[in-house]
């Protein structure tokens, strides 16, 4: 301990000595050791830690499949769901969850609540404790029990200001009277974020006869919990034998030709989402930023212990151990590096709240990103490991103790094998910097190109207003909303639909059938997107008309049926023949609709995802729970959204309003989560290249005040001092075009791991290679024209007088 404390003390000094050199060092290990804790706050949390859940690892989601027909994680009925419920022996707990929209009246304007309609065991299951009141018991999910909530954390403060009195509240939603009975903990939003939770008999359309009794009626999702010793396999295999059986009894519900099977998915991976290719992308990305900031720091340890040549020749000269030397140069390279670690952490400690908003765009884990003990082990090995990586060289260097005493107080010249590690780790550094870069470049483009894909549609002047779900059927409603907007001289058209683009459209898919082709079996007719929009819904989002006409007022329901259908479901279908004419079931043939026009194709489901095959149908002919409002006008979303406000409570007090946003927002953040990873990765590029850059200036600046004397005897001699620039300039570009040669070899190895985070973009690219090699080149060659223009400004007398 006193060894230790007597060379803390005299690293002490040698930090006071050179302070300047000690600082940069200490920033620039800040920056890559609070790279990599911040972003492994995100993995290790997300990916890595147990479930903030009672036995985690024995979570499942039940995933249900139709694979025949490429359908997979589909909603089952209640009788399906209670038939896995009743005949599994695998499971400790097995419970329903979905989620459905209510309104709550009686505290200020009707409010949308999103509601988690669950299981009375599901809180058991995962074994979350309420912190007010409590959860479900058994039998509060049967037909006929009392309708009972349980709010969540958020609603809780944010709707009713954590009031301790909400225990025993009853509260108007839709139109029953429903009891609160415990406020939960803050948990994950998973499987959705829930405002509430309720039990299955509270919801009027689970607790209903129509999806009670009726297997064609899918509407819940299954998740488990594993018994001890149950292993995954075992389960999954009993799963996919009760589905057989369930196929056998019931022919017609679960047809053969469409398939039935589960897949058994640990609940872990469901929850992380398709975040790890990302998150993993990231973090090797920091930990490549963190390599290059330990060569870099090699190089600074390297040049400190230069200049302290001859310091420590004398004390090897006295008898001091050379073991003991490198001991002591050790311990000032790891507290340094402790140093550059604690302010690293400070700067991922500030960095939390923005990577928690990132990881929300992908896994409800976000929640649960935070500084916590693993996060400062982390910080703390790995500030060991850089003190040791980059201290290393110097500590270890071979000393001539004869020359370093014969070169007296002049300028210590560094010897060769010195030279060659700080140019081997100069080429280390480029070569890491431009598969960074290159990766940048390609995150770039990739996101560029998605950025310009056609949506099919126009979202200027374009605002959204989800009007949510409602157990009333609205065209009276719609109507009358639509034709007091269009009265306000500030609004140009106003549409509706159920759905609006770029969202999720997976549960609307729908089966057809085309008269004049061969009937088909009932599980056997292809399915294509559906959506229910008013007459003028395309022109308002300006989508292009192929053939035939748009829909038109006179399209309701005591008109002949009619339906639109895209490009993709024509060319799928009808091929290069004409559609428009042709008819179309959606009951198995007992009404036809006749296509009336063909329109062009939009990106339905996300900017990412190729148009599918889509049919539209008049939403003034049916009876609908779902609208959405399109209004179209010049105003801005603030001058705009208190007229809709007033007007839509005017015609219903008691509508409930989701959200009012611009359709440019909606579209902005569809492409949120790729553009932040783009924005990462440029600012992790931006920050390995300018350490690499300073370390290429200090290597050329060292190398000039190492060999002043030998410029001042060239320049003496007659030696043109752009030359002599030009030789100093020459072997840094050199050990940069070195580094490059050599990352790009790594790079046609590494390329094919980013394939999963590119769009429509060749992870090998030689293009983009080439040209980040250039402006690598080019930016090296202005950062060292600084210090080789010093050399061409030595003074041969004075060089000469300083040696």
């Amino acid at each position: 301990m006193q060894t230790l404390i007597e060379d803390i003390q005299v690293a002490w000094r040698s930090f006071v000595k050179t302070p300047a050199v000690c600082a940069l060092i200490v920033i620039t290990l800040a920056l890559g050791i609070g790279a990599n804790a911040a972003i492994f706050s995100m993995v290790h949390n997300v990916l890595l830690a147990p479930l903030p859940f009672a036995d985690g690892e024995q979570l499942i989601k039940v995933k249900t499949n139709n694979p025949k027909i490429d359908r997979f994680d589909v909603t089952v009925s209640v009788p399906t769901a209670l038939d896995y419920i009743n005949k599994n022996k695998s499971l400790e707990h097995l419970v329903e969850y979905h989620q459905m929209a209510f309104t709550l009246f009686g505290y200020g304007d009707a409010a949308n609540v999103e509601g988690g309609v669950v299981s009375w065991n599901f809180f058991e299951m995962l074994g979350i404790r309420p912190i007010l009141g409590r959860t479900f018991l058994p039998g509060e999910d049967e037909p006929g029990a009392k309708a009972l909530i349980v709010l969540s954390h958020h609603y809780w403060r944010e709707k009713f200001g954590s009031n301790p009195d909400v225990i025993g509240m009853n509260l108007e939603m839709n139109d029953a009277v429903i009891q609160v009975i415990g406020v939960l903990p803050p948990l994950p939003a998973y499987p959705f974020k829930n405002d509430i939770w309720m039990g299955s008999s509270s919801c009027g359309g689970r607790g209903s006869d129509m999806f009670i009794g009726n297997r064609s009626r899918p509407i819940s999702n299954l998740y488990g919990k594993l018994k001890p010793g149950v292993s995954l396999q075992t389960a999954s295999l009993e799963f996919n034998t009760i589905a057989s059986q369930l196929a056998s009894e019931y022919p017609d519900d679960y047809p053969q030709s469409q398939g039935l099977s589960n897949t058994l998915t640990p609940m872990r991976v469901d929850m992380a989402g398709d975040s790890g290719p990302t998150f993993y992308l990231l973090m090797g990305i920091t930990a490549l930023v963190l390599l290059i900031a330990c060569a870099n720091v090699a190089n600074l340890n390297l040049a400190r212990t230069a200049a302290r040549k001859q310091e420590l020749a004398i004390r090897e000269a006295l008898g001091a151990d050379p073991r003991r030397i490198a001991k002591q140069l050790l311990t000032e390279s790891i507290l340094l590096s402790l140093a550059g670690g604690l302010l690293g952490l400070l700067l991922a400690f500030m960095s939390v709240g923005l990577l928690s908003d990132f990881a929300a765009l992908y896994t409800p884990l976000a929640s649960e990103v935070k500084i916590n003990g693993s996060v400062l082990a982390f910080c703390l090995l790995v500030s060991l490991f850089t003190g040791v990586i980059s201290g290393t060289t110097a500590a270890f260097q071979k000393r001539n103790i004869n020359e370093a005493l014969k070169e007296g107080s002049g300028n210590i010249t560094a010897s060769g094998s010195s030279i060659r590690l700080r140019q081997g780790l100069l080429v280390a550094q480029f070569s890491l910097s431009f598969i960074i870069l290159t990766s940048a470049c390609l995150v770039s483009l990739s996101l560029y190109r998605l950025s310009l894909q056609d949506t099919g549609f126009d979202t200027t002047n374009i605002v959204a207003v989800d009007l949510s779900t409602s157990p009333e059927n609205r065209t009276q409603f719609a109507l009358d909303t639509v034709r007091r907007l269009q009265a306000l001289p500030e609004i140009d058209s106003v549409a509706f639909a159920a759905q609006i683009p770029l969202v999720d459209f997976r549960d609307k898919r729908r089966f057809f059938q085309i008269e004049g082709q061969p009937p088909a079996h009932s599980d056997e007719r292809p399915e294509a997107l559906k959506n229910e929009v008013s007459a003028n819904f395309h022109q308002v989002l300006n989508i292009g008309l192929l053939q035939g006409r748009y829909f038109s007022n006179t399209d309701d329901k005591d008109s002949p049926a009619v339906i639109l259908i895209n490009q993709s479901f024509a060319q799928q279908h009808f091929n290069q023949k004409t559609a428009v004419g042709k008819r179309i079931s959606l009951n198995n043939g007992k009404t036809w609709r006749t296509i009336i026009g063909v329109v062009d194709d939009v990106r339905e489901m996300g900017i990412k995802i190729a148009p599918k095959p889509t049919f539209y149908v008049p939403w003034i002919s049916g009876w609908h729970y779902e609208l959405q409002l399109l209004v179209k006008s010049k105003a801005t979303l603030a001058d705009i959204r208190p007229a809709l406000s007033n007007i839509i409570h005017a015609v219903d007090p008691r509508q409930p309003i989701a959200s009012i946003t611009s359709f440019t927002l909606i579209k902005d953040n569809s492409l949120a989560s790729t553009k932040l990873v783009g924005l990462l990765v440029a600012i992790f590029a931006l920050l390995a290249f300018l350490i690499t850059l300073s370390g290429v200036v200090g290597v050329v600046a060292y190398n000039v005040s190492q060999r002043s004397k030998e410029i001042g005897i060239r320049v003496a001699l007659g030696a043109n001092p752009n030359r002599i620039q030009a030789l100093f300039a020459l072997q840094g570009l050199f050990l940069c075009g070195l580094g490059l040669v050599i990352g790009a070899l790594i790079m046609a190895f590494v390329s094919p791991l980013l394939a999963s985070v590119l769009f429509e973009t060749e992870s090998l690219n030689l293009p983009i290679y080439l040209l980040t090699a250039i402006v690598v080149l080019l930016v090296t060659a202005l950062a060292i024209y600084m210090p080789t223009r010093q050399a061409t400004l030595i003074q041969p007398n004075q060089a000469l007088r300083e040696q």
